[in-house]
């Protein structure tokens, strides 16, 4: 395999699509409006005033009362989606804008992820295999797994560095399937237009 500049663009050429995937643009946009989201929303509380704690639990409320006190609905929006879906924890999380983010460092990046595995389908056609799988999501569990059973603590660039790489892997597996129906679509629409 050539790793040359050279060979990169061989292979960028050679895996190019002839035209552009429009199920995994729409894809794309969707997942780009909700990293977005989570992004805008510290700047959308009073700067200082967001700050969970590390008391919580995935699958909990225990965040309601402190975000019922934020002004803006759609942060409110993606700060309760954060406490529905994701412990919170202020040391594992990002501030902007001096609040923590919604969702913790590694959510965050799962996000940022499958985003940009979602956009690198709508121009190339890439095969997912075995190898990209492990290289995506071995890297987070293993920081994960070993962090939950022993004694070690992880941080945040770690838990974003993995989570990417897990979010590119499974955006990339999103972006086929979404491809694919997006196709199965197309298909079945031109069958009902010529049957009688």
């Amino acid at each position: 395999m050539d790793v040359s500049l050279t060979g990169l663009r061989r292979w960028l050429s050679d895996n190019r699509r002839n035209k552009l995937d429009k199920p995994s643009a729409v894809a794309f946009v969707i997942l780009l409006i909700w990293f977005a989201g989570n992004v805008v929303s510290p700047y959308l509380a009073t700067a200082g005033t967001v700050d969970f704690g590390n008391d919580g639990v995935v699958g909990g409320s225990e965040n309601d009362a402190e975000i019922a006190l934020i002004d803006s609905g759609f942060a409110r929006f993606f700060y309760h989606a954060g406490d529905a879906n994701c412990h919170q924890h202020t040391d594992r999380s990002f501030f902007l804008n001096d609040n923590q983010m919604p969702f913790c460092s590694r959510c965050t990046a799962i996000f940022f992820g499958l985003g940009l595995g979602v956009f690198i389908l709508i121009f190339l056609s890439l095969e997912l295999n075995i190898i990209w799988i492990i290289l995506g999501l071995v890297p987070m569990a293993l920081d994960g797994g070993i962090q939950l059973l022993t004694d070690y603590e992880s941080n945040n660039p770690l838990r974003f560095i993995t989570g990417c790489l897990a979010g590119i892997v499974t955006g990339i597996a999103l972006g086929y399937i979404v491809s694919e129906m997006g196709k199965m679509a197309i298909n079945r629409r031109g069958l009902k237009k010529g049957s009688p």
